[in-house]
């Protein structure tokens, strides 16, 4: 069903990459209020299963991330973001093993949606947070709670648009073959 031609995959790396560059970072998402689309863009790609396009979001958002900050986002802490948008690439990937076996349940989308970006802000929030010498585990929940609900909520808004434009392409394009 979601088996993707050449043009398709080069189609959606553009398209990605567009958002990605729009939205990351608070160099260009600050001019634009986006916010960071990258947790989305990982799950999606999961979904997808495309290893090549997860590879190829990931080196652009360092590219990204490197032009915004040189060198000080070399640290162990940074590092720690590989993992966590592998969690999203892999719920995205187990939610797609769900799809093809039961078709589209709430569920099971919740499930895998909230349980990667769960663990992408553990990982993230979690790396960055303990580096500090000053930091406690009551602090840390504290800052889980304060970003968990806003990442959560701007990656499923655009994880829907990115449903609607799939749905309203794959409509348009049914309605021209009939």
């Amino acid at each position: 069903m979601f088996n993707l031609s050449t043009k398709q995959t080069i189609l959606i790396a553009v398209v990605f990459s567009l958002v990605l560059w729009a939205t990351r970072g608070q160099h260009v998402a600050s001019l634009l209020s986006l916010p960071d689309a990258t947790w989305a863009i990982a799950f999606i790609l999961g979904f997808l299963l495309s290893p090549l396009l997860f590879a190829i979001v990931m080196i652009q958002a360092f590219v990204i991330d490197y032009l915004a900050m040189g060198n000080h986002l070399l640290n162990i802490s940074y590092a720690a973001l590989i993992p966590a948008y592998f969690a999203l690439w892999f719920s995205g990937k187990w939610f797609r093993s769900q799809y093809e076996k039961h078709g589209f349940k709430l569920a099971q989308f919740a499930l895998s949606f909230v349980g990667g970006v769960a663990v992408c802000e553990l990982l993230s929030s979690g790396s960055f947070y303990f580096q500090k010498s000053a930091a406690t585990m009551s602090g840390f929940v504290e800052l889980f709670g304060q970003y968990f609900f806003g990442n959560l909520f701007f990656a499923l808004c655009y994880i829907a648009v990115a449903a609607l434009s799939y749905h309203l392409l794959a409509g348009s394009r049914n309605k021209k073959l009939a």
